[in-house]
């Protein structure tokens, strides 16, 4: 029975490895091609895009294109000043979750506003990460650096706040439904 087992995991494993060589044979990527199709428009679009960045962009020769085509990126030290204030905005969205107890409808609104501030404190976070593990100028870098650890300090400081944890225990409460 055991033998059995073993067998079978190993024919779906190869046939997985197979369907994965057919797929790169089908696209045109494995190493000894027997036959390719053809680009198609959004992959020659790609391509462009790719071998072209500069080209790509249509904006006025008077705007600064700043990092990641975000026009306030232009210097380091507006990446520090992107995650000052994210953490403004981070406050003051933790300021109304908090005072979500003193209204029902702002109760029902506490998951969402908890997405919210998740969803706006990894977007800078993320960008700072790729940002000091992937630019080659050592002072974006460091601006990186330091609005990653503005952050994430931050972030450290709402996973231990108990006013939250409160505001969540509200939210189980089963009068909260009725």
């Amino acid at each position: 029975m055991l033998a059995h087992v073993k067998r079978a995991s190993h024919i779906r494993s190869l046939s997985s490895f197979l369907r994965f060589r057919r797929c790169l044979h089908q696209r045109g990527l494995a190493t000894q091609v027997q036959h390719q199709i053809p680009a198609s428009v959004d992959d020659k679009a790609l391509i462009t895009l790719f071998d072209n960045p500069s080209g790509s962009f249509r904006s006025s020769p008077f705007s600064a294109t700043g990092l990641f085509g975000h026009p306030s990126l232009t210097h380091p030290g507006a990446l520090i000043s992107l995650a000052e204030a994210t953490v403004v905005r981070a406050r003051l969205l933790t300021d109304r979750i908090l005072r979500a107890r003193e209204s029902r409808d702002e109760l029902l609104k506490v998951v969402k506003n908890l997405d919210r501030l998740s969803d706006m404190l990894c977007a800078v976070i993320d960008l700072a990460e790729l940002v000091r593990n992937a630019h080659p100028d050592r002072t974006w870098i460091d601006a990186a650096n330091q609005a990653y650890e503005t952050l994430c300090e931050f972030m450290n400081v709402l996973n231990t706040h108990v006013g939250l944890y409160e505001v969540y225990q509200v939210l189980k409460s089963p009068r909260l439904i009725s």
